[in-house]
């Protein structure tokens, strides 16, 4: 939106006394006689600004620079309902981050998931076993018999589904 001189500096004075930061404002002139202002604020408080503002009846608000990318940092000295807002926000990335967890545990213990499982760990199995067997000199002896049995049970369940 468009807003006057005096009306950034009445803005950036309530931003900065909201987040408890210094700041300033930078103006710029273009030809035309029109004058654009920039508001900058120190630290990282840039959802709490988007917030504040957005109440304030701001819709064209975004967040620019490297505070896009990082997540709010509130001070000790932030007004209550900022903390407030910044505390819910937290909370509803909390729950949405156990909602995912348990989708995930809940999709690793599916029919198909265990199978799948079950046919990793006997792969892995056989490709232990065929390394055993490449290490045994005497292909007669009892440990080589019994490795081989295991080996052959191995294979045929590797080429039958698996069933719980």
């Amino acid at each position: 939106e468009k807003v006057s001189v005096t009306e950034a500096k009445i803005l950036l004075k309530k931003l900065k006394a909201t987040c408890g930061v210094g700041g300033k404002l930078i103006t710029s002139s273009s030809g035309g006689g029109a004058c654009t202002a920039t508001l900058e604020l120190q630290g990282d408080h840039a959802d709490a600004l988007v917030h504040v503002l957005r109440k304030e009846g701001f819709t064209d608000v975004a967040k620019s620079g490297a505070s896009g990318n990082s997540k709010p940092q509130l001070k000790w000295n932030s007004p209550k309902k900022v903390k407030e807002e910044h505390a819910k926000i937290k909370e509803q990335q909390k729950a949405r981050k156990l909602a995912a967890r348990a989708f995930k545990r809940a999709e690793s213990r599916t029919s198909e998931a265990i199978e799948e499982s079950k046919r990793l760990q006997m792969q892995k199995t056989k490709a232990k076993i065929e390394a055993q067997l490449a290490l045994i000199e005497d292909r007669s002896s009892e440990e080589a018999r019994k490795l081989q049995a295991k080996y052959e049970r191995v294979c045929q369940n590797l080429d039958q589904p698996l069933q719980n």
